[in-house]
């Protein structure tokens, strides 16, 4: 039996302690021991019977082999004993008596394997939870620029350079199911540091991994939600630098929902001119006040819109508005004498573009 659970669980011989052999003589004689007393009696195990299994499936558990191991562990070493017996029964008595007791090791075995899988499974869940929690305390104390070194020894866990990103949702629809969420970022790094909720939150990601991984796994998390899901993205090569960074990727990620970018991870150069256009100061305040004589006149804003997001073709952005060609000369031509900007000059195309870029972070009211 012995020879037979080490062949098929090479995990075993990882187990950290010594004496692995002897340790697995043990649990096979008591099960022996158990299984002819409930032969003797005639009765299937209680509860009470499989205590001491359940408490050598926690160990296991916590140990980290995996739950098929344990399982293969209890057939491969009933087919063990079981073809050991056939091999030494020499008479038509002794096999009558072996097929007689099919049903009781049937039996057993379909009490003992759920039983110890069930156990198994809560202890797992447990010890899940307990990680999660531990790594969501820590990624709190970095973000916020709290001492973690002591935390972070206590559990074992290596503290470097992360990518610190912030997950936004949009906030039309149904929030994602944590667990999505959750299962997406352990694929991407088991190492990663969370704090999540259902609109989002932080990943703090070790800088060895590649974070453009993280794009296909915002990617499935806005798939299976059914909405839009952007991440802000910024690089902390110190511990001390994750609070700094970490309001730098929150301000891209809310910047990529405010501009309505689609799904994905955005980088400071994916949205450095609007990240600079967010920033209150004097060059913000001219380009809000460029646009300032256009209010209330929604037909020359549409005009302005046009005009630019059709790269100054004035035919595609008149058809675009569902009028003229020479009405939309006609209002940019007003836009012009307005704001003493013309839309048109190679020189003041970026200005008004950059005045737009400002009124809609800023909320999109003059």
């Amino acid at each position: 039996m012995v020879a037979a659970v080490l062949s098929v669980a090479p995990e075993y011989q990882q187990l950290p302690y010594g004496g692995v052999e002897q340790d697995v003589v043990r649990r096979a004689e008591d099960n022996l021991r158990l299984f002819l007393r409930l032969l003797a009696e005639g009765r299937e195990p209680r509860p009470e019977d499989l205590e001491a299994m359940i408490e050598v499936a926690v160990r296991r558990a916590r140990e980290g082999v995996s739950l098929d191991t344990v399982l293969a562990v209890y057939h491969r070493a009933a087919l063990a004993a079981w073809n050991y017996l056939v091999a030494a029964a020499r008479t038509e008595a002794d096999r009558d008596e072996l097929l007689a007791a099919v049903p009781q090791l049937l039996g057993y075995l379909g009490a003992v394997v759920p039983g110890v899988a069930a156990s198994y499974l809560r202890e797992r869940q447990d010890l899940h939870w307990e990680q999660r929690e531990v790594k969501r305390a820590l990624a709190l104390a970095l973000l916020q620029g709290k001492p973690a070194e002591l935390l972070a020894d206590r559990f074992g866990i290596a503290l470097h350079g992360f990518h610190v990103l912030a997950l936004r949702t949009a906030p039309e629809g149904a929030r994602p199911a944590l667990r999505v969420i959750h299962g997406e970022i352990e694929v991407l790094s088991p190492q990663a540091l969370t704090v999540l909720d259902r609109t989002g939150g932080w990943v703090l990601l070790p800088d060895s991994e590649p974070v453009a991984r993280l794009d296909a796994a915002v990617a499935r998390i806005a798939a299976t939600a059914g909405f839009r899901m952007v991440a802000g993205s910024a690089t902390a090569a110190t511990v001390s630098e994750i609070p700094a960074r970490a309001e730098e990727a929150a301000e891209i990620a809310r910047l990529a929902l405010g501009l309505n970018r689609p799904t994905g991870v955005y980088r400071m150069a994916d949205l450095a001119l609007q990240y600079q256009f967010a920033r209150p100061g004097p060059a913000r305040a001219w380009l809000l006040a460029l646009l300032e004589p256009l209010a209330g006149q929604p037909h020359l804003m549409d005009a302005l819109r046009a005009y630019l997001a059709h790269d100054h073709n004035r035919v595609a952005a008149a058809e675009s508005l569902v009028v003229h060609r020479n009405t939309l000369n006609y209002r940019l031509g007003r836009i012009a004498t307005l704001t003493g900007y013309d839309p048109g000059r190679s020189e003041h195309t970026p200005l008004f573009a950059a005045a737009l870029t400002a009124l809609d972070l800023s909320g999109g009211d003059l």
